[in-house]
């Protein structure tokens, strides 16, 4: 016995650092975990026991008591470890219809009662303790092999799932255990059943599910957060298309109306009617829905933040105030916002309660609504604030007015010594301009009004944005795939070089916009690869590398794809700094080609 404290000692030093690891961290609170602490516990606890009775047994005389206590000690730690053991195999492999954790207890006790009654008896060598035998010894050797009978069982019966990972402590039992056990039928002194259960338990501690869980926590707030974005995305492009389709509709009508009309006055009326509602289109598609035109560069980046949930809700409660009881006030907001904005806070809110008073002063009854909406790209977030009233409204002439003014009209304005004054449309056009944003009004006479500021902020980094720049470096770091970012306006040729480059084990990021590449790089990407298409509706390849090359230490290779009509100039566009040509009529010899170059 005092032959193998060599083996035991060595084995309670690595228990512990598995203790100081799994227990100084949160864990999943699951019963997997539950029986795993069990385990490790009575581990620990076993070999402490062991440790001090081949300590005792090295004392010659006196102790026969307290040694005869520990040594019956030890049989109970074998017998509580293998119950254990079993109890992890039972519930990995039995799902449903499992003993009741009271079964069990009862089960236990009655094993560790007959293990602590049953005779056990020590073997002396000049006073000296080598092992010990007995009742009590064959009866634990008959329990662990009953047990492990029934986890083979149980494993067997779980057959699907025999190639699972949770299955390698078992495996590891019944292998090292055969041997252990042929050694200690042959040199029954040596104790390395409980080194051997330890090894066990520490294999046992890299097989469990076991997430970090302040990971999971973010993942988890991450999940809630892209589904109240989802959420709030579906109902702004439905509200938007909605938006769309009015307009639209209203220009075929009256177009349908003047087929037939010799009235000039009324053709007169009627093409501002169309001019109107085609200012209104051009509008939401290019000031609101267009990500492509989303741009840092174009931003006016002010020192001070805010909170924009804040903002929007102090407005809300000071308009509310206001009301009359006739009018219902509505108020909505996407549950996305940035938590802190960069921008001028002061002339934001200025504006918007300009808009809302507008809007109060031309409403006797109805309703009036603020609405704001949000598109986040990049670290940029565009607001895309509506205010709607059932007032009397504005006549298509002063509509035209407001919309019509250009920078001259709008440097004549004077907004000087104005903070905290309401200002009329005119007025607020112009502040939202100095803020970089736009301002949008339709109107009908008798029906209401519907004012949209679309204005672009740049979003301060937060405790949340870090948290996820960080899992994104540890994503890449995990990877070591051809990181490749891949822009082409044709949506068929983009996936199609996607789908390619992905069955070639490459991380593809695709895009139709080659701003999309601009942004992505200027917030610090990593690609070892950049395609672009030279034939793009917005960017084109050229532009887009020029913009990429003005960025201090950027040394991506960026391959332009072009038609064969432009291959007699392929070595102009390696002059410009693209680092090769890639003809589209061979796309998938090229792009191996290319692979294998970069």
């Amino acid at each position: 016995m005092n032959s193998s404290i060599a083996f035991s000692i060595c084995s309670l030093f690595y228990v512990i650092l598995i203790m100081i690891m799994y227990f100084s961290k949160e864990r999943l609170k699951n019963d997997e975990n539950k029986i795993y602490s069990i385990l490790v516990i009575t581990t620990f606890i076993g070999l402490s026991v062991e440790v001090i009775s081949t300590a005792l047994s090295l004392m010659t005389t006196g102790l026969v008591f307290v040694k005869m206590i520990f040594y019956r000690l030890i049989m109970l730690y074998f017998v509580s470890w293998i119950f254990v053991f079993f109890t992890y195999i039972y519930y990995i492999s039995k799902k449903h219809r499992r003993i009741s954790s009271r079964g069990l207890l009862v089960l236990y006790l009655i094993i560790a009662l007959v293990t602590l009654v049953l005779p056990l008896y020590m073997k002396s060598s000049n006073n000296i303790v080598q092992y010990t035998y007995g009742p009590s010894v064959n009866f634990a050797y008959l329990i662990s092999g009953v047990f492990i009978i029934i986890c083979i069982g149980l494993m067997i019966y779980n057959y699907k799932h025999i190639k699972s990972k949770k299955y390698i402590p078992l495996f590891a039992f019944m292998g090292i255990g055969v041997l252990v056990a042929l050694v200690q039928a042959i040199c029954p002194n040596l104790l390395l059943m409980s080194s051997m259960e330890a090894f066990v338990t520490m294999l046992m501690y890299f097989t469990i599910e076991n997430p970090d869980v302040q990971i999971m926590e973010e993942l988890y707030k991450n999940k809630k957060l892209i589904e109240k974005s989802n959420e709030d995305t579906s109902n702004f492009l439905f509200r938007m298309t909605q938006d769309i389709k009015k307009p639209i509709k209203n220009m075929i009508d009256v177009s349908d109306n003047l087929k037939f009309s010799d009235n000039i006055n009324e053709l007169k009326d009627g093409m501002k009617f169309i001019n109107n509602n085609s200012r209104d289109l051009d509008y939401l598609i290019n000031d609101a829905l267009d990500v492509s035109a989303m741009n840092t560069r174009r931003l006016k980046i002010y020192d001070s933040r805010y909170n924009p949930v804040n903002l929007f809700k102090e407005v809300e409660y000071r308009f509310r105030e206001s009301i009359d009881k006739n009018i219902k006030f509505h108020f909505s907001m996407s549950n996305n916002m940035p938590e802190y904005l960069y921008g001028d806070s002061i002339k934001l809110k200025q504006s918007i309660s300009s808009i809302l008073k507008k809007a109060l002063d031309k409403t006797e009854k109805g309703s009036i609504e603020l609405d704001v909406s949000d598109i986040i790209k990049y670290g940029i977030c565009r607001l895309i604030i509506t205010i709607t009233d059932t007032g009397c409204g504005i006549s298509i002439d002063e509509v035209n007015k407001i919309l019509s003014l250009n920078s001259e009209d709008l440097a004549n304005i004077d907004l000087r010594d104005r903070d905290g004054e309401y200002l009329n449309l005119r007025e607020v056009k112009k502040m939202i301009s100095l803020l970089g944003g736009n301002l949008m009004v339709k109107s009908e006479v008798g029906k209401g009004t519907v004012v949209t500021i679309v204005l672009e902020q740049k979003i301060v980094e937060t405790r949340q944005t870090t948290i996820s720049k960080k899992l994104e470096a540890y994503e890449q770091s995990l990877y070591h795939n051809k990181k490749i970012m891949v822009v082409d306006d044709d949506a068929k040729e983009l996936a199609m070089i996607t789908t390619w480059l992905e069955n070639h084990d490459a991380v593809v990021n695709g895009s139709l916009f080659g701003r999309d590449c601009i942004e992505k790089i200027a917030s610090n990407m990593k690609y070892d690869l950049i395609l672009l298409d030279d034939d793009t509706s917005t960017y084109s390849a050229l532009e887009v590398l020029k913009e990429l090359k003005e960025k201090t230490n950027f040394k991506i290779p960026v391959v332009v794809m072009i038609d064969d009509g432009k291959e007699f100039i392929k070595l102009h566009y390696l002059q410009d700094g693209f680092a090769d040509c890639i003809l589209k009529s061979k796309l998938e010899s090229e792009l191996e080609r290319i692979l294998k170059r970069f």
